[in-house]
């Protein structure tokens, strides 16, 4: 029997979660957005949108297109247009400076804009991205910014992150899949942020690989290391609970889980396509066209990070071993272990960089961290994202 087989509203108990996040049409970020959304023991309070991938008001409006098209009714919030050192992304010379000793070898979003228009522009308005983008006006009503509080008054992404988390001491998890500079604006704009956090899974770093940004740095944390710096550092939930103890209640999803499981397999994927709702469908198709039009490569996703970071919060058992652990032979997940990680926040060649001690030291401040490794892909595929995604009609 499948573990998400039907999805449906929330049920009562569900953990509540916040998706904090540099939102992308489908994979990777839009989808891990979905199965938080559908996922039956989940209780999505909101979705807040930071730069990265995107620019913060194109990934609003991308969220808002996605949300729409499932017939959500999730809030999602207006969140940091750039990093904490802004002029990385507002200044195309500060970022060409920083090159000459730390090249960008691979993605580097909205740092070097892809997108036409104002859809490339951090300062735009998500509502006129939206029509740019779509062709028509937006119609999704739970989208909240500077001038459009929600009904408490949180009218922006910070806000509602501080406020939502004091609303429910210890029982928010933080999905966060973006660069960390919403969660570091909220450590910095209330120290007790963390600590009243139930947990938070992160994805971001590459601690056993190369970069997929600079040579040695990935990008979430690439983006933003300052902030990443200051959120793997913090304390979070009860540090005197047993899960505190064992990995900090930090969960990490770095490039080391997606390398080792590779791509969505062939047959599942439009199979996936057919049985999904129709707005999510027409997402597909018209990436599909485009990747067959540039010919970048096959169809079938390969940028599935974001997934596990989701997944990990509503099926922990997907997660077969942390850190540098070998896959399990057996099948069942390894025991719940940490070691200590830190993010190079200087100036350097290894700006952004993330670095795993040891389970028993690390530097000083440093705080423990469970590092996905290898996943469980028949459970995370066909138990787990493929259910998730389905149309309910289509069932």
């Amino acid at each position: 029997m499948s573990v998400v087989a039907t999805p449906a509203v929330a049920q009562d108990g569900a953990h509540k979660v916040i998706l904090d996040t540099d939102m992308v049409e489908l994979f990777d970020d839009g989808m891990a957005m979905l199965l938080l959304d559908r996922a039956p023991n989940i209780d999505l309070l909101g979705v807040t949108d930071v730069v990265g991938n995107t620019p913060m008001p194109t990934g609003v409006a991308m969220g808002a297109r996605q949300l729409e098209a499932i017939g959500s009714t999730t809030p999602i919030y207006q969140g940091s247009r750039y990093g904490i050192r802004f002029w990385r992304g507002s200044n195309p010379e500060a970022l060409a400076a920083e090159e000459l000793f730390s090249p960008v070898v691979g993605w580097a979003g909205y740092m070097k804009p892809y997108l036409p228009g104002i859809a490339g522009d951090p300062m735009a308005e998500w509502d006129q991205v939206y029509q740019e983008l779509y062709g028509e006006a937006p119609t999704y009503p739970y989208v909240y910014g500077p001038g459009s509080p929600d009904p408490d008054g949180n009218d922006e992404a910070v806000e509602f992150l501080v406020n939502t988390v004091h609303k429910y001491p210890g029982e928010v998890t933080i999905v966060a899949i973006g660069p960390l500079t919403n969660i570091a604006r909220a450590i910095m704009a209330d120290p007790t942020f963390s600590q009243n956090v139930k947990q938070i899974a992160y994805m971001g770093g590459s601690f056993y690989l190369p970069g997929n940004s600079s040579a040695s740095a990935e990008f979430n944390w690439w983006a933003d290391p300052d902030a990443a710096k200051i959120a793997v550092r913090s304390q979070w939930g009860d540090p005197e609970s047993e899960t505190y103890k064992l990995y900090g209640n930090q969960m990490i999803d770095g490039l080391e889980a997606n390398w080792n499981t590779g791509p969505m397999p062939e047959d599942l994927y439009p199979k996936m396509v057919a049985d999904t709702f129709p707005g999510i469908a027409a997402l597909f198709q018209k990436r599909e066209e485009e990747i067959k039009a540039s010919g970048w490569g096959s169809i079938v996703p390969d940028n599935i990070w974001d997934l596990f970071a989701a997944g990990w919060v509503i099926d922990p058992s997907i997660v077969l071993s942390r850190n540098d652990s070998p896959r399990s032979d057996d099948g069942v997940p390894q025991p719940m272990s940490g070691v200590y990680v830190d993010v190079n926040s200087e100036y350097g060649i290894d700006y952004g960089k993330s670095t795993a001690f040891t389970a028993d030291l690390g530097p000083v401040a440093t705080q423990k961290a469970a590092i996905q490794n290898f996943i469980d892909e028949q459970k995370f595929w066909f138990d787990l994202v493929y259910p998730l995604t389905q149309d309910p009609s289509q069932q």
